[in-house]
């Protein structure tokens, strides 16, 4: 992300230097990484408690190692007749089924819960448009609808790992479900070339790396290909030798038998990479009426409609939250690094009602499948701009810098 930019005086004789490429960087994992295997439980769990009770309060942790499944936290949901059954078991089978852990990478969890599940009460059931907590929430948006409004890396990156994705599907008697990717890009007067490209992937025992390589290597170059209509230039910059595939190594001992996974690490992925503050915390495993959930898509779209009123370069919104309260106590935006205050805000683009149950309502919060938002890296995805999200590669407008 850049800062705010500084009016400096050429020295005296000497014309104005042109800009200095920028870099990019950004990480994404798959299905069967650890830490997204524990966030596809977390959001199975309030897919569940959702699905049976709409104002359902859930905020749980959820932590993986070898085949067993650590669960903690409190759930909420349902009249005292009729409150939540969790099916804790059924659940993790059908996450780890769906990460790709069956037939020879078959792994059977065993779950040990720590959990408060209950019927929601009434009391709690009347303030759950009130924040029960401080929070700080960051919206972004650059480019446009081709990269999803995401900078260069990270939607690079979630690209990436949607082609591992799909070769390991492809061949899965030889790839395991465990993987992650790494692009960085480098990006100079509006174009863009590869500088860094780094994939890893489980293996079955006894697969050779030129295997792998035979593979990994038409996926990625794939992806590169069908890239450069966002990103011009990128793909023209490829070169063979440019990704680096388990460059650690031996990697047929992956997933929760390799690692321990943890609910929550991962919020850098889920938001905009390392180039843009998180603010606030981790997405997965929280109902939609929690603030650090709901707060962040409401100022995903809000960024959205700066950057599209404005054609600025990028858009930066920032809502405080708390306790107690019904709104954000604090909103502002950075257009291009300038600071926009509230009511300038209002001026350029109509503000949405930033309650909390207006949020819900109107970004059908309590409607959305989290496991698929999750498994189709659209953590973020905002419901108001979906048609321009989605408008087809050959229409959309060429994406402004980031």
């Amino acid at each position: 992300m850049r800062g705010p930019s500084v009016d400096v005086p050429p020295a005296r004789g000497r014309a104005p230097r042109p800009p200095a490429p920028q870099f990019h960087v950004a990480e994404h994992v798959l299905a069967g990484h650890p830490d997204r295997l524990a966030d596809a439980l977390a959001e199975a769990l309030v897919d569940a408690a959702v699905a049976h009770d709409s104002d359902a309060l859930v905020g749980v942790e959820v932590g993986v190692h070898r085949d067993t499944v650590f669960v903690t936290g409190r759930v909420a949901a349902g009249r005292p007749h009729d409150p939540v059954d969790l099916h804790l078991g059924a659940l993790a089978r059908d996450v780890y089924r769906a990460a790709g852990y069956e037939g020879r990478w078959r792994i059977v969890p065993r779950v040990r819960a720590d959990l408060d599940v209950g019927a929601l009460a009434d009391d709690e059931r009347a303030i759950r448009g009130y924040s029960d907590d401080q929070s700080i929430v960051v919206g972004y948006a650059c480019g446009g609808p081709r990269t999803g409004f995401l900078p260069p890396a990270p939607w690079a990156a979630r690209e990436l790992a949607h082609a591992l994705a799909a070769a390991r599907r492809a061949a899965p008697g030889v790839l395991g479900p465990d993987g992650k990717v790494l692009a960085g890009i480098e990006e100079h007067e509006g174009r863009y070339r590869w500088r860094v490209l780094n994939a890893s992937i489980q293996h079955g025992e006894g697969v050779q790396p030129d295997a792998v390589h035979a593979l990994i290597q038409p996926a990625l170059r794939g992806a590169s290909r069908r890239m450069a209509a966002a990103l011009p230039g990128l793909h023209a910059s490829w070169d063979e030798r440019l990704p680096r595939i388990n460059g650690a190594g031996d990697f047929s001992c992956g997933g929760p038998h390799s690692d321990n996974g943890l609910s929550g690490k991962k919020l850098v992925v889920d938001h905009y990479g390392p180039g843009v503050p998180i603010g606030g915390g981790a997405l997965c495993g929280k109902d939609p009426h929690k603030v650090d959930r709901q707060g962040a898509l409401r100022a995903r779209e809000l960024a959205i409609s700066l950057l599209l009123a404005t054609g600025a370069h990028e858009a930066q919104t920032t809502l405080v939250y708390l306790p107690g309260l019904e709104r954000p106590a604090h909103v502002t935006a950075l257009l291009d690094g300038r600071p926009v205050d509230a009511a300038r805000i209002a001026r350029i683009t109509p503000l949405p009602d930033l309650s909390i149950t207006g949020t819900v309502r109107d970004l059908e919060l309590t409607s959305t499948r989290w496991t698929e938002r999750l498994a189709e890296a659209r953590t973020l995805w905002s419901p108001r701009h979906a048609s321009a999200a989605a408008a087809p590669a050959a229409s959309a407008p060429t994406p402004r810098r980031c």
